[in-house]
C-alpha cells in the first residue's frame, strides 16, 4: 500500500507541478480585468464620470469623447452584481466621482454573469479584482476555466510574439467592433434576441437584481452622485423580435425606480432614430461611430440634468 502511495505521488508531482507553473505564467497574460482593476487602483480619485455594464457600453461608449473625466469599467457579460462589487470595492475612492452611467437592457434585470453561458469569466474578477462573488472552487484559477489547447496558445502568444489580452483603449472602451468589419444586422438581430429571451422568466434572479439595484441607488444616495440608467440602442432587427413581456418588466422596473429618485434618472434608447445601420458593428452593439455618437448623447443628458 506504501508503495503505492509513493509511486501514485511520483507520478501526480510532475502534473500538480506543472498545473502550478501554467497558473503563474497565465495570471502574468495582461488583460482588460488586470487592466482596468490597475487602472481603478491608481485613478478611481480622479474618476468624475463612471460607466459600468457589459458589452454593450465596452464597445458603446467611449470616454475619449467625453467632456468628462471619465473611465469604462465594463466588462463582456458584465451583470449587475459585478457592477455593484466593482463600486463597493472603491467606496473610499470615489472623491471626485460626480455620476454613474448603467445601462439596463432587455437581459439585465434576467441574469447574472454566474448563471449565464459565460460564467467562466466570474474567475477574472475572483483573480484579478480580488472580488469573490462565487462559491465555485474553480472561479480562483485560470487553469480551470478554458480547455488546455486555449490556454497553451494564449500563453505562446504572449511569450513568444508578446501579445496581451488588452482589447480596450486605455480609457476602457473596447476596440475590436468596428465599422470597417460589419456583421450582418438581420442575422445577428435575430440570434441575439433569441439569445437573450429567457424563455421561462426568473423571478428570484429578477427580484435578486433589483435588490442589487437598489444597493446601487443607496450608494448613488449617500455618496451623493447622480445615477443614470439607460437602455442601450439597438438596431431594428434586434429590437423588433424582443419579447414583450420580459423588455416591459424590464423597463417598468428600471422606470418606477427613477421616478421615486431625484439623483436617479432613466433613459430608453432602445429604439433612438438617431442611431442608424451605419452605427452598429452588429445588430445590438455599436461600432466606434455609434460609440462616439453615444458617448456625446450620455453627455448632454448628464449636463441636461
Amino acid at each position: 500500500m506504501k508503495k503505492f502511495l509513493y509511486v501514485s505521488i511520483l507520478f501526480a508531482l510532475p502534473i500538480f507541478l506543472s498545473l502550478i507553473i501554467t497558473e503563474l505564467l497565465l495570471r502574468q497574460i495582461p488583460n482588460d480585468y488586470s487592466y482596468k482593476k490597475n487602472y481603478l487602483d491608481a485613478h478611481s480619485n480622479e474618476i468624475e464620470l463612471l460607466y459600468l455594464g457589459s458589452s454593450h457600453v465596452y464597445y458603446g461608449l467611449n470616454p475619449e469623447y467625453s467632456k468628462f473625466n471619465s473611465f469604462n469599467a465594463s466588462h463582456i457579460s458584465q451583470s449587475i452584481n459585478f457592477d455593484f462589487a466593482i463600486l463597493e470595492k472603491y467606496k473610499n475612492k470615489w472623491s471626485n466621482l460626480r455620476c454613474v452611467i448603467i445601462p439596463i437592457d432587455y437581459f439585465s434585470m434576467y441574469s447574472t454573469l454566474e448563471g449565464g453561458i459565460e460564467k467562466w469569466r466570474v474567475k477574472n474578477y475572483s483573480i484579478y479584482y480580488e472580488i469573490n462573488n462565487s462559491s465555485r472552487f474553480s472561479t480562483n484559477f485560470e487553469v480551470l476555466n478554458g480547455p488546455f489547447k486555449t490556454n497553451f496558445g494564449r500563453l505562446k502568444s504572449h511569450f513568444y510574439k508578446n501579445s496581451t489580452d488588452i482589447t480596450c483603449n486605455k480609457l476602457g472602451w473596447g476596440k475590436n467592433y468596428n465599422s470597417k468589419d460589419p456583421q450582418d444586422l438581420i442575422q445577428t438581430g435575430k440570434a441575439a434576441s433569441k439569445r437573450h429571451t429567457i424563455e421561462n422568466n426568473d423571478n428570484l434572479c429578477f427580484d435578486n437584481n433589483i435588490k442589487t439595484i437598489n444597493s446601487i441607488i443607496k450608494f448613488a444616495k449617500n455618496n451623493k452622485v447622480k445615477l443614470i440608467f439607460f437602455t442601450s440602442p439597438a438596431y431594428k432587427t434586434y429590437s423588433e423580435n424582443l419579447e414583450q413581456k420580459q423588455l416591459n418588466n424590464t423597463i417598468n422596473a428600471i422606470s418606477q425606480k427613477a421616478n421615486k429618485n431625484l439623483n436617479i434618472f432613466y433613459y430608453n434608447l432602445l429604439n433612438d432614430e438617431t442611431f442608424t445601420a451605419e452605427d452598429f458593428y452588429d445588430a445590438d452593439h455599436l461600432n466606434e461611430k455609434g460609440a462616439m455618437k453615444l458617448t456625446l448623447k450620455i453627455d448632454s443628458l448628464i449636463i441636461k440634468n
